[in-house]
């Protein structure tokens, strides 16, 4: 069977016996009733693929949309080696930051945590220009994510760097939900599709336990060995002659991805309506939903003030982009998600 006719309940839908067909359906129920819970610690992750889509601003704007509601935010610069997160919020480079909880200079990633000056609004800095910080080992990786599920906050806003290095994947696989920002320049839109792409690509080959498997998807990702993988169903099809039984798996772990996407700097009513072009483009190549949140306009006066390295709260709540973000922001209620396991690679 030509595997693109399985998408249908929320990711892929197996057209099997009755009982298998039963099996599919109790298992999507299930996925939906966890992700209705809510959780305390709701970790959202902002990337992309793209440098200078304004991941960054919109992870600041969003974070003090959600603080001026009362509710008790974090925000992490994971730009590791080009962290810029402080400047927008009009902060001096914190004395304290990332770097310092690796290198034990502080037992308690609560000990790197600064105040911004804005109620309800806290801080972890990135590296402080520490050569090789933007290239984790597995174990520095590992204690990161690991602490960061253990924070206590309404809401922690992970600012990622560009590119789809597995640091960049990782950090955005650990939250309950990810965010892909993106701007309406074509290679934006392109390095967005490849960022997905390669987020999939990594989760099920961190989920599938599977030696065969797993080698199947480094052959594919890489193209080696007469192994090409453009899709996901490329992958599945690839899967399911050695695997029979893994697409109910499978179909399993992608239920529980929980991608949105949000287009920046959108000037015209063509930009407006490429959201939802990209949204519609992954379902059918990749096989998820992903949902469209909006879009965020292009304004001077905010590019004026990021040149001027003004901080954010000086010009940027009186634009129209600022009132798009807020309207965003009330979109972002926390719901239980499954998470990349923290012990696998």
């Amino acid at each position: 069977m030509d595997i693109q006719k399985k998408v249908a309940i929320g990711t892929i839908n197996c057209y099997l016996t009755p009982q298998l067909r039963s099996q599919w359906l109790a298992m999507a129920e299930e996925v939906a009733i966890r992700k209705a819970k809510t959780v305390e610690n709701y970790i959202l992750a902002i990337g992309g693929g793209k440098g200078g889509t304004g991941k960054s601003l919109i992870t600041a704007s969003m974070g003090i949309c959600l603080a001026s509601r009362g509710n008790e935010v974090l925000l992490i610069d994971a730009d590791l080696g080009t962290a810029n997160l402080h400047t927008l919020l009009g902060l001096e480079p914190p004395q304290t930051g990332l770097s310092d909880f690796l290198a034990k200079k502080k037992s308690h990633i609560n000990g790197v945590i600064v105040k911004t000056g804005i109620n309800n609004l806290k801080l972890i800095s990135g590296a402080k220009d520490i050569i090789g910080m933007a290239n984790l080992s597995y174990v520095q990786k590992r204690k990161i994510l690991s602490n960061i599920k253990k924070l206590n906050y309404s809401y922690i806003l992970v600012d990622l760097g560009p590119g789809t290095s597995f640091n960049t994947l990782d950090f955005f696989l650990i939250s309950h939900c990810g965010i892909l920002i993106t701007s309406p320049e074509p290679t934006s839109i392109e390095n967005t599709y490849r960022f997905a792409r390669s987020l999939l690509f990594r989760y099920l080959r961190n989920m599938i336990s599977q030696k065969v498997v797993k080698s199947m998807i480094d052959k594919g990702v890489m193209q080696r060995d007469g192994h090409k993988f453009y899709s996901v169903f490329d992958l599945l099809e690839a899967i399911e002659k050695i695997e029979p039984e893994l697409g109910d798996s499978i179909a399993s772990y992608l239920s529980s991805l929980d991608i949105k996407l949000i287009v920046n700097q959108a000037r015209t009513t063509r930009d407006r309506a490429i959201g939802q072009k990209m949204a519609l483009a992954a379902r059918k190549y990749f096989g998820i939903p992903i949902d469209f949140l909006g879009n965020v306009s292009y304004d001077n006066n905010v590019r004026r003030g990021l040149l001027q390295r003004k901080p954010l709260m000086d010009y940027f709540p009186h634009s129209k982009a600022f009132e798009e973000i807020i309207e965003i922001s009330q979109k972002m209620l926390p719901t239980y998600q499954l998470g990349l396991d923290f012990s696998t690679r």
